[in-house]
């Protein structure tokens, strides 16, 4: 069966719901867009989580300094996060100076308004060559209203003609750092 050219990809629906994935260390705070925190564990008094950060992130620096991150799930009414956080890079600015966000415990930052949010230390990391999966335990954790999460295959459509633009020609060139970057066990670079 051929797929309609408007169709979702497949792919589309196994990203987690949207969140902004938080760290400090030496001083400065970030926080980036992610859609690849999974849980990990089925042990209530041992919760995990893996996520994955692309090494091109800032973010990816520093939890690999600190080994500890914070993740906000965040709220359908915080799509304005997604340029602040998703668009730039903390390379080149402070993605969190004009941002209401408060701190854990820890020192990482939570997205004011999010959902809830969790407390996490870095257990292990399998390198993937353009990023880095973490496997952390949580150590603290909060709901802190209800509401339904962001999920991109729902979020992307209804971006502003502007901010997708935006994001498509970051994502082309993240595309293009991975694929130098990536293990993949063929020649090809298809499935």
């Amino acid at each position: 069966m051929m797929a309609r050219a408007d169709s979702v990809d497949i792919l589309s629906y196994f990203w987690a719901p949207l969140v902004a994935v938080g760290t400090s260390y030496g001083g400065r705070v970030n926080a980036h867009i992610s859609l690849s925190v999974l849980g990990a564990s089925i042990v209530p008094q041992r919760p995990r989580l893996l996520c994955v950060i692309y090494k091109h992130n800032y973010t990816h620096q520093m939890v690999m300094r600190s080994g500890r991150f914070s993740v906000s799930l965040l709220a359908h009414d915080q799509l304005h996060l997604v340029p602040a956080l998703g668009f730039v890079s903390g390379h080149q600015e402070d993605k969190m100076r004009n941002l209401e966000f408060f701190l854990t415990e820890a020192g990482d930052p939570v997205m004011a308004g999010c959902l809830g949010w969790a407390q996490c230390r870095v257990m292990d990391a399998l390198d993937l060559g353009d990023a880095t999966c973490f496997l952390a335990a949580v150590t603290a954790r909060a709901r802190l209203r209800e509401g339904e999460p962001l999920w991109w295959f729902r979020v992307r459509p209804i971006l502003p003609p502007e901010w997708l633009a935006r994001w498509e020609a970051k994502l082309a060139r993240n595309i293009e750092a991975s694929l130098r970057l990536m293990r993949w066990p063929f020649q090809a670079e298809g499935p």
